[in-house]
């Protein structure tokens, strides 16, 4: 009698015993189905032949657990690939949390590093200011003075500190966009 007209109950049996050429009959009969059943979960070719792969693995070495419904071996098949790509999503799951993770970490200590230079890049070009722009930067900038009160403190205008800041404040930020430094140590009002 023909293999593939041989009910799958026989083929397994014979399977139980160790005949290859029946077990290479149920894979023939049912692969297509597993593997379909497989690519529709998972969406991605490579991986559903895979988990037919590890699906009839799993047949071959559980073969004496194997269960025929309704005089089919499939309905077992495709509870033993359901399972493999429930572990295959999560699988995925994990590895995607963990690319995403390490992404975020990358980002956060990119971000560190660069705020650190920006800072470092900062100082450097606060010292190049004049004393009193330098001074002017610290009392308004740095801890929350008005014109006046800098003013005042200083012993120069109003007008003075808001001429000297804004100055200040450009010669800082070309410096910082990478443009080419301006005039230093400036003490003209």
């Amino acid at each position: 009698m023909a293999e593939e007209f041989r009910y799958d109950i026989e083929l397994l049996l014979e399977a139980q015993h160790g005949d290859v050429a029946a077990f290479t009959t149920l894979y023939r009969r049912h692969a297509r189905a597993v593997l379909r059943y497989a690519w529709a979960g998972l969406g991605d070719r490579s991986q559903a032949e895979d988990v037919l792969q590890e699906t009839f693995t799993v047949m071959w070495r559980k073969r004496r657990q194997a269960a025929i419904v309704d005089e089919s071996l499939l309905p077992w098949l495709l509870v033993v690939c359901r399972n493999h790509v429930r572990n295959q999503l999560r699988r995925r799951r994990r590895q995607t949390a963990h690319e995403l993770d390490d992404q975020s970490a990358t980002h956060h200590q990119n971000a560190l590093h660069s705020d650190a230079e920006e800072l470092v890049a900062m100082r450097v070009e606060l010292g190049r200011l004049s004393d009193l722009d330098r001074r002017l930067c610290e009392l308004c900038l740095g801890e929350g003075y008005t014109y006046r009160e800098a003013a005042a403190l200083l012993d120069t205008t109003e007008t003075a500190v808001g001429k000297r800041l804004q100055r200040a404040r450009a010669r800082l930020r070309s410096a910082l966009s990478g443009d080419e430094p301006t005039n230093t140590r400036e003490g003209t009002a």
